[in-house]
């Protein structure tokens, strides 16, 4: 089964491994004799990807060959570091009031790499393509947004969305290809759809099929030119394997768990940048208990979660603490929120004045509820495939246990987690998201969300969540992100932990300014260069 990218989810998806897990892991590799004599040359970059099925972005089902094709095609609107959406094919953009419609004006200087101009016909054409494209293509979902467009002139064009939503920009940030090249090419495995010919940076020189794909500078390109001239794709069968590859040389880019940054660093070999991926790591409270339906035991708990040592011996630092559901990465992230930093103090002084105490010095908390004396007792969910999970639900019941709960450890195998998560079948649970930058927070705290396995409602809750969702502008959206988070942070749905941080290992070969992101880890391709101490 291809691994599908979750750049445009409009839900998150329920995660149990790093980012960078993948399926159908083997040990192939390919390595033809073209190959081995450009990198002998020393001024070849190399990189890897899976075979691919086509090399048109629109119709690929392919993560890593998504990666790759980014070299070569331009996308509607970029996202920068901070997930906002930047200028690219187009320069700027009006949103309608309502909403509904945005406007966009198209650079007109931007020519395909056969000289042809590249237009709003264009973006036409690649709107129709995604429309055609297979369900599980990568850019599919754009269509869960956009409901259609009406070209306004060469270079500009309206795009009409199926709702308003805060985020519908982030749904454009689809590659654009040419309607000219590509017209009546619907056969993905097609000569056209295996020739790729694109705006960016790069072009593609030649492609041998389950072997290698070379890239050199793509003279049209607008941008600026590439230090780096050429560039070189072997396919390769896993993740497995392209650990191998880049351990023994023979590639120049491994991206991983930045928890591998002491490997790589240790052996002096490589460069390492960090950045912070789309896994959001969180405890969620479960509102069918009517003990947490107490924000005091909530907050209690939070004051009880040791975050900064959890940073420290889970995540080796190799992560961003979090104190709502919104990437501290991000534009849009609020900093300026209850933080319920460890304070264990704190956390006994809500639990006795909500009638919690140590009755019978036993070292346990105990209240007198309608059934008599209640003992206070709590199970905590992970699957034990995830360490991480395994060693935050562990550090949480040891200080628990030290304020008088009665903890017990639920660690299930991931089908039994997802299961028991899913049916609320726990009291509180370890677990994780993977967000995208069209991530709807009500489908996660709504009172009718599809996510909220956790069953919370609130009514001010919805509220602020549906003014986040139709929010129109930067300012508006900035400001109502705002006020959801410090509601979410009051009213702790979730513990937010943390945001994890993958890295990009470069070889010793590679230097310049290296700044990968979620969203495409060659952001700064022009500006790479080649160590000249160490060709």
């Amino acid at each position: 089964m291809k691994k599908r990218l979750t750049v445009f989810l409009l839900l998150g998806t329920l995660i149990f491994s790093g980012c960078a897990k993948e399926d159908g892991e083997n040990n192939n590799f390919t390595v033809s004799g073209g190959v081995e004599q450009s990198q002998a040359e020393n001024r070849v970059l190399t990189l890897s990807m899976r075979v691919p099925e086509t090399l048109n972005p629109l119709r690929n089902r392919e993560e890593t060959v998504d990666t790759i094709l980014k070299l070569i095609y331009q996308p509607l609107i970029a996202i920068d570091e901070a997930g906002k959406p930047a200028p690219s094919v187009a320069e700027s953009w009006s949103i309608s009031k309502d909403g509904l419609t945005v406007s966009l004006q198209l650079r007109n200087d931007i020519t395909w790499q056969n000289g042809a101009a590249l237009t709003a016909d264009d973006v036409a054409f690649s709107i129709e393509t995604i429309r055609a494209s297979e369900e599980d293509a990568v850019y599919k979902k754009v269509l869960d947004y956009v409901s259609g467009y009406s070209k306004t002139g060469t270079y500009s064009i309206d795009i009409h969305f199926r709702a308003p939503f805060s985020k519908n920009l982030a749904a454009l940030s689809f590659p654009v290809i040419s309607g000219g090249y590509y017209q009546g090419q619907t056969d993905p495995k097609s000569d056209v759809n295996l020739s790729p010919m694109g705006s960016g940076p790069y072009a593609m020189q030649s492609y041998s099929i389950a072997s290698e794909m070379k890239l050199t500078v793509n003279p049209s390109y607008i941008g600026g030119t590439p230090t780096i001239e050429n560039i070189s794709v072997r396919t390769t069968g896993g993740a497995e394997t392209d650990v191998y590859a880049f351990d023994q040389g023979m590639t120049d880019i491994l991206v991983t768990d930045a928890i591998e940054t002491g490997r790589y660093a240790d052996e002096g070999v490589s460069g390492v940048y960090q950045f912070t991926c789309s896994q959001y790591d969180f405890i969620g409270f479960n509102f069918k208990r009517t003990l947490f339906q107490d924000k005091s035991m909530r907050q209690a708990i939070a004051y009880a979660l040791p975050k900064k040592s959890i940073c420290e011996t889970v995540y080796l630092q190799y992560a961003k603490m979090a104190n709502t559901p919104v990437s501290p990465s991000s534009w849009l992230y609020e900093e300026n929120v209850a933080p319920f930093e460890y304070d264990s103090d704190m956390a006994a002084t809500l639990l006795k004045n909500v009638g919690w105490v140590d009755k019978n010095g036993d070292g346990r908390l105990e209240k007198e509820g309608e059934n008599g004396q209640e003992q206070l007792h709590v199970s905590i969910l992970a699957n034990q495939e995830n360490s991480a999970r395994r060693q935050v639900a562990t550090k949480l019941r040891d200080e628990l246990t030290l304020l008088g709960f009665d903890v017990s450890l639920d660690i299930q195998p991931f089908e039994q987690y997802q299961e028991k998560f899913t049916n609320g079948d726990f009291d509180l649970v370890v677990g994780g998201w993977k967000m995208s930058p069209v991530t709807d927070l009500y489908s996660f705290f709504g009172s009718n969300g599809d996510l909220n396995y956790i069953g919370y409602e609130n009514e001010q809750m919805d509220a602020l969540l549906l003014a986040a969702n139709q929010a129109v502008g930067e300012g508006e959206t900035l400001l109502a992100y705002s006020s959801l988070q410090k509601r979410i942070a009051e009213e702790l749905p979730y513990i937010s932990i943390a945001y994890r941080n993958q890295a990009m290992f470069t070889s010793n070969r590679v230097g310049g300014i290296v700044v990968p992101t979620e969203e495409n880890i060659f952001y700064t391709i022009n500006e790479w260069t080649f160590n000249s101490k160490k060709e």
